[in-house]
């Protein structure tokens, strides 16, 4: 499974993590220290729509699975 990490203000994705489930990607998340003010986690990006997440393609990948 995979989670997006994103700009709050801008929408902008900055990174994914692949994980085996939900506790290894949040847990991931808050070991990388992103402020949590600025920056969000979601498993449903919604590509596209408004208020979706936005993305050009470069970001960072970071695979967490076992």
């Amino acid at each position: 499974m995979k989670a997006y990490i994103y700009n709050v203000e801008t929408k902008k994705v900055v990174a994914e993590i692949k994980g085996d489930d939900n506790k290894s990607i949040e847990a991931k998340f808050y070991e990388i220290g992103y402020d949590t003010d600025e920056y969000g986690l979601t498993y449903s990006p919604a590509f596209g729509t408004v208020d979706g997440l936005i993305t050009d393609g470069d970001f960072e990948v970071i695979d967490v699975r076992g």
